[in-house]
């Protein structure tokens, strides 16, 4: 209004700060930094911050230098769409750079981990022309073709160590071969190894032959079953009582040969869960004799043909009678009896020594798999392939890797820390996206340091100066 210069107050800019110096420290602390660095000398920082976006932003790709423009970093960079996809093609085209890093990354842990897990999931996509892409067993129940990804997952360290793409109708049972070559090649052949049933079958046991694992042996196994009809009527003797956590489980061995290889069979029986399934069980057949009653049938075909309509599955449990003008449902007690005997109960076998807590601890604990493939899909929005180029998405699930990697260690910090209860990942990072660095000039600070982000950089162990 009256002509004269307004002075400059001397405020330059304000970004984001405590998200990226949290996932910047966490890199550098677990190795992940140092492993990429040696293997894509030139790329690791590209790949690091697209990691870095898609935990905090779970938006497109193309999106992600918009949002690398509000960020602070020690290592700027520059990520247009078009440099987004010529890096996720040379990551895909250089697979061998991948199998380098998986080697250097899965040798940090060699010694820290217990056992390990493999389990497998898959990715629907909309993509045309990649071989792998292909329909099979779809886990989503969706009608799209599919790759399916094979994941290796440590314990105690909570970390994904490396993982492998299969066409999408390959079946569990026949990846075990090549996923037992790549444990040896990475030296993790001599660390417990615990899978799920869908791997079992006795030329896997043959591929596994001088490794340690675990391995539930599946219900519809004729092993399993004379097994457990063997112990059914002493299991729950005080002297099979053991104990693990906050429950008592029974358990008695047994041992037994299979495939050329000799195991130890641990037959468990968790009464805890034996009375939830009993109650839901019975429950189910007595609401169906009065569903059936309710329809008033006449004859023992309308009977039969409501119960495969209406109730799959409860058919071997019932017979019929005449019950005056009616036909009516009669128990057939001793099929209902044999399931219930056998509730609770599981198998599972090993070639190791460890004792049957020991046993069952592992495999308690292997869920950390499901985990990482529940957060791949729904927190990453990798649930669906949207790529058309093999070595384009091959280049992305590698850096979905890397971010899962990231959020994998934030998990375990956050569940062994007194936030747990308190914070999850997406508030934990909302929380810490508030603390900005400004710049006065060539001057820098911090935003004011809440309560909450001390609390979680603690939790973390990194220390945080006011000056940066």
């Amino acid at each position: 209004a009256t002509g004269a210069l307004i002075p400059d107050d001397g405020i330059r800019d304000a970004r984001e700060y405590g998200n990226i110096f949290l996932l910047q420290s966490i890199a550098r602390r677990i190795g992940l930094s140092e492993d990429l660095r040696a293997v894509f000398p030139e790329t690791w920082k590209e790949i690091l911050a697209i990691a870095f976006y898609r935990i905090c932003e779970n938006k497109a790709l193309y999106l992600c230098n918009n949002w690398l423009d509000t960020i602070w970093s020690d290592e700027p960079v520059s990520l247009p769409s078009a440099r987004i996809s010529e890096l996720l093609a040379q990551i895909g085209h250089t697979r061998v750079l991948a199998e380098r890093f998986f080697k250097s990354w899965t040798q940090r842990f060699t010694t820290t981990n217990r056992f390990i897990v493999f389990d497998l999931t898959s990715i629907s996509s909309y993509a045309h022309g990649i071989d792998i892409v292909e329909w099979g067993y779809n886990r989503d129940c969706e009608s799209l073709p599919q790759v399916n990804l094979g994941v290796i997952y440590g314990e105690p360290s909570g970390l994904p160590l490396f993982y492998s793409l299969y066409p999408g109708s390959i079946h569990d049972v026949t990846t075990l071969k090549n996923i037992v070559t790549q444990l040896e090649i990475l030296s993790l052949d001599t660390t417990v190894f615990v899978l799920d049933k869908g791997f079992y079958s006795k030329a896997n046991l043959r591929h596994m032959q001088g490794m340690k694992s675990i391995i539930p042996l599946p219900v519809r196994c004729c092993t399993e079953r004379d097994m457990v009809a063997a112990v059914q009527g002493k299991i729950r003797s005080s002297e099979y009582a053991i104990r693990h956590r906050e429950h008592v489980y029974y358990c008695i061995r047994r041992k037994f040969a299979i495939a050329d290889n000799n195991y130890t069979a641990h037959i468990y029986l968790d009464e805890h869960r034996q009375t939830e399934k009993r109650e839901i069980f019975l429950r189910t057949l007595i609401d169906a004799e009065a569903l059936v009653v309710a329809q008033g049938f006449t004859k023992k075909a309308q009977i039969q043909e409501y119960l495969s309509d209406q109730l799959p599955g409860l058919e071997p449990y019932f017979a019929t009678r005449r019950n005056g003008p009616r036909s009516v449902l009669v128990r057939n007690t001793e099929a209902i009896d044999a399931v219930l005997g056998r509730m609770g109960m599981f198998v599972l076998m090993t070639n190791t020594d460890l004792s049957s807590e020991s046993i069952l601890g592992y495999y308690r604990e292997k869920d950390g798999v499901e985990k990482y493939f529940d957060s791949l899909k729904n927190n990453l929005f990798l649930k669906r392939l949207r790529i058309h180029s093999q070595h384009t998405m091959e280049g992305l699930l590698f850096v979905e890797f890397v971010a899962m990697i990231l959020r994998s260690e934030m998990s375990v910090v956050l569940k062994n820390s007194k936030l747990r209860d308190s914070l999850c990942i997406p508030e934990m990072l909302s929380e810490l996206r508030k603390l900005k660095q400004i710049m006065f000039g060539k001057k820098k600070a911090l935003s004011e340091v809440s309560k909450t982000q001390k609390d979680i950089f603690s939790a973390f162990g990194i220390k945080l100066d006011a000056q940066t």
